[in-house]
């Protein structure tokens, strides 16, 4: 007789996965609004003009920076003076002016009085100044200013450093040369030439440098304000102060023309050149080739085709340089009608001597200054010879085709 022994079957492990209840840390809805802060707070830019407008209410218009309602806020540019004819400038402008405010105007001022009543008047000083330097400026002559003026000064300054530091080498005896320039071409401004290792002569420099500094913006803004505003010598002052040691002494004499920061700007500007240039590479190469190109092999075909391009560019020159000169007796002269005189006559002859006479444009200072940084006197004698007889012949001899108010001037 068989017994069977009922033994209990070992009770299987659950394969399946264990399952856990959704907390407050894992689930999927909890992160969503801490993603869309991040996604938030990472894309503002803080060189966009959303970051540029909080930054200008927040120091020039703190009344209205309290009013967190975006659709009732008002334009920037309905608050605030305008500082030229375009807004985008004055947008960029009055950031670096809060920036300035803020550092050296804020800083001390709000340790007095919280009143933001002087702030505004500075802004609308500095306003005024602006519109009228933009209406002289749409008033000058910008042709003689930047191609005959500014490179005269610049040639001038070329030659000067060129005969005071010369090869030592082939000197006899040692120049100084920066004492040899300042005795050849003195400037008030940076008299007396500072000497190494002597404080001395370096503070009477920084001295005389900033005074200079001084007189040039209270000459300018005796030109620039009206008479109410001059009254006020606190205002004008502490704007003389702004402009004289803030703009012109700190942000340009001592930043702006410093060689490390026009080395940076220039690797700046390189970078995104390098950048937008090796994307249009990578578009133009994104596409796959079907076929290689051939060699490029001379033949007959090829010549004649060359020779019919070179024809049709020669004919497009020349039909261009024809139109070009036959509209040129519409355009306007370059000198003063005699209309104008006789519509302002209370400019005085001391105004009129004052004012430089316009020159041709082949005559303007750029060109001699041009051939005087490649050095083409001392390197190509011929050709500059050749290239001034030219110019005084186009200029001087028979039927002026270049001179003052000519074919080629207009």
């Amino acid at each position: 007789m068989t017994t069977t022994s009922a033994t209990p079957e070992p009770s299987k492990a659950r394969t399946g996965a264990l399952r856990h209840k959704p907390t407050a840390s894992n689930a999927p809805g909890a992160a969503m609004p801490t993603n869309r802060r991040l996604n938030r707070t990472s894309t503002v830019d803080p060189l966009s003009d959303r970051a540029t407008q909080a930054l200008i209410r927040k120091v020039l218009l703190p009344q209205e920076s309290g009013d967190k309602g975006r659709g009732s806020q008002t334009p920037i540019e309905e608050l605030l003076p305008p500082l030229t004819s375009r807004n985008d400038v004055d947008l960029q402008l009055y950031a670096f002016l809060a920036i300035v405010l803020r550092e050296f105007v804020q800083s001390w001022y709000n340790k007095i009085t919280p009143d933001e009543s002087f702030v505004a008047e500075i802004i609308h000083v500095i306003a005024h100044c602006t519109r009228a330097l933009e209406q002289r400026l749409r008033e000058l002559d910008l042709e003689s200013l930047l191609l005959h003026e500014i490179p005269e000064i610049l040639d001038r300054h070329i030659t000067t450093y060129r005969s005071t530091h010369p090869d030592q080498t082939f000197q006899p005896t040692l120049v100084n040369g920066r004492e040899a320039y300042h005795a050849l071409w003195p400037l008030p401004l940076l008299s007396p030439v500072p000497i190494s290792g002597d404080p001395i002569t370096t503070s009477k420099q920084l001295r005389n440098e900033a005074a200079y500094r001084q007189l040039l913006v209270q000459a300018v803004l005796t030109v620039l304000l009206p008479t109410e505003d001059l009254e006020n010598p606190c205002l004008t002052a502490l704007v003389e102060q702004i402009f004289s040691e803030l703009i012109i002494g700190n942000a340009i004499a001592n930043k702006a023309v410093q060689p490390w920061l026009l080395f940076e700007a220039i690797c700046i500007v390189e970078r995104v050149l390098a950048e937008k240039r090796q994307g249009s590479n990578g578009l133009k190469t994104s596409g796959v080739e079907t076929h290689l190109r051939s060699p490029r092999s001379w033949s007959v075909q090829g010549f004649f085709v060359s020779i019919i391009q070179f024809a049709l560019i020669s004919m497009s020159a020349i039909r261009f340089a024809f139109n070009l000169i036959t509209m040129s007796s519409s355009l306007p002269p370059r000198r003063p009608m005699v209309s104008d005189k006789k519509l302002a006559p209370e400019v005085s002859v001391t105004d009129n001597q004052s004012t430089p006479p316009k020159v041709p444009v082949l005559s303007f200072s750029a060109w001699s200054c041009l051939g005087n940084v490649i050095e083409l006197q001392s390197r190509m004698p011929w050709l500059g010879g050749f290239l001034s007889l030219l110019q005084l012949e186009v200029t001087h001899g028979p039927g002026r085709v270049a001179g003052l108010d000519g074919v080629l001037d207009r």
